[in-house]
């Protein structure tokens, strides 16, 4: 696959890429590298009907428009995005919904670390609140270690002008506090599946 993409990868790429393939699996999450964003909303469609998933909530970044007009058309799937619909609306969609869909502001290599930031409460809620989380990661968005997200994440504090929350996903949420037995899905989602996008935009399909 990786030889035949049209946007080929420079080694060091590659090995990015692969390790943060291999650090997102290591901790229980799925990873899947895709060529485009229609790729994203077939995976996505598969996921929900396998888990029998009647709703999905996205961020106003996720897909695009055209995608998400697809998705929303898939048979019994209600899909609600963020900025679509009023806000009153999307805090009743992700309450109830099985499937959250987000974009990433970056993705670390080398700890298989999905970095959010965000100025509103509604898109982080749509990583949060469901019980399978999906984050669309553009090829460009994946840096190899922690040392430069965090330059990104000082700028991105430095240059803001409202409240900004910064997420740091690594896999999905799991606690051993209760007899050391591993639960998931006690603070967060049970599922958490990475999609890294071989376009350097999420726009189009």
């Amino acid at each position: 696959m990786l030889g035949a993409e049209a946007n080929p990868v420079t080694s060091v790429e590659r090995e990015a890429v692969s390790k943060f393939g291999t650090q997102v699996k290591s901790v229980g999450g799925h990873f899947e590298r895709i060529p485009d964003i229609k790729n994203a909303r077939t995976y996505i469609t598969k996921i929900a009907l396998a888990r029998n998933a009647k709703r999905i909530v996205l961020t106003d970044d996720s897909l695009s428009f055209e995608a998400y007009t697809e998705l929303a058309k898939n048979g019994p799937i209600e899909a609600t995005i963020y900025g679509r619909s009023s806000r009153e609306d999307f805090y009743k969609a992700v309450r109830i919904a099985e499937i959250g869909v987000s974009s990433v502001d970056l993705a670390v290599a080398e700890t298989g670390t999905l970095i959010i930031s965000t100025t509103d409460e509604s898109n982080r809620l749509v990583t949060a609140l469901p019980e399978i989380h999906v984050a669309i990661v553009p090829r460009s968005k994946l840096v190899s270690t922690m040392k430069e997200a965090a330059e990104h994440i000082s700028n991105a504090f430095r240059k803001g002008t409202e409240a900004l929350t910064v997420s740091l996903i690594s896999a999905s949420s799991r606690t051993s506090d209760i007899a050391d037995i591993v639960i998931l899905g006690v603070h967060g989602p049970k599922e958490l599946h990475v999609l890294l996008l071989d376009q350097d935009r999420l726009g189009g399909i």
